[in-house]
């Protein structure tokens, strides 16, 4: 949407129809009894993308051991043979999409690798052989756990074709599932109180759409500043980077629904 436009009645009921099939598979999410299960529900709702494999875990420090190395794994639906050779072989460590995400780098694609940093002959080798096992194309994302810890999810397939506008989608609900495994993995529900102010509490519904700044300020008939400000302290108070992760943890706490 460019900025200065408003959104209709209409475009708002599309948002809500697509946030409300978010929601459903987050309340699936939410309802796991193992990291399995997230896994699959995960998998089901990225499928439609043409994801066949996901594998998620925080980014462990350099010294780590192999067992530590996959001790930090939460999601792995990555396959069996690829997973117990990447890791043996100290591949975590050289795979430039790992490089990426503890840069804390956007969402990138693994066919603009060569266009976002060098890539040496090592890197190269990582992405083909990943290849032989069909992770031929694939899509990482990188966000902080509310302890500020870095998280790398991805996702791939032979072919994966995920819409620009869907990526915000599907980031929210990668965020829940990722928390929701971190509490599975943990065996306990650590959820906090937080307190919104009644305007924050409405930014943050807005923004729950899909809504830039821009229309939201419109919709509540504030400057753009205004809500912008709204929408930082929402974040500060969930203690998380972005919206869309602020709307993952709202979602989790209860604060939207």
């Amino acid at each position: 949407m460019q900025p200065g436009r408003t959104w209709s009645s209409g475009t708002t009921r599309n948002w809500r129809r697509k946030l409300d099939e978010t929601y459903a598979f987050m309340a699936a999410i939410q309802h796991s009894r193992s990291t399995k299960d997230v896994g699959d529900a995960l998998l089901s709702f990225a499928g439609k993308f043409g994801t066949t494999n996901i594998l998620a875990g925080i980014i462990p420090p350099r010294s780590a051991s192999r067992r530590e190395q996959l001790s930090h794994v939460l999601l792995d639906r990555w396959p069996a043979e690829w997973t117990n050779r990447y890791f043996s072989m100290g591949y975590l460590y050289r795979d430039p999409t790992i490089r990426l995400v503890a840069q804390g780098s956007q969402p990138f694609a693994w066919r603009d690798l060569g266009n976002l940093g060098e890539l040496w002959p090592g890197d190269r080798r990582v992405m083909e052989e990943a290849a032989e096992f069909g992770l031929r194309e694939g899509l990482t994302f990188s966000f902080l756990t509310v302890e500020r810890q870095r998280v790398g999810l991805s996702i791939a397939g032979e072919r994966l074709e995920l819409p620009p506008g869907e990526q915000d989608a599907f980031l929210l609900v990668a965020a829940y599932a990722f928390g929701k495994a971190v509490i599975l993995a943990e065996g306990t529900e650590q959820r906090q109180t937080v307190n919104l102010s009644p305007r924050q509490h409405e930014v943050l519904q807005w923004a729950s759409l899909g809504l830039p700044v821009e229309a939201i300020a419109d919709r509540l008939g504030i400057s753009s500043h205004t809500a912008d400000s709204h929408l930082r302290a929402v974040r500060e108070r969930l203690g998380v980077q972005n919206t869309v992760h602020a709307v993952a943890e709202a979602f989790r706490l209860g604060l939207i629904a």
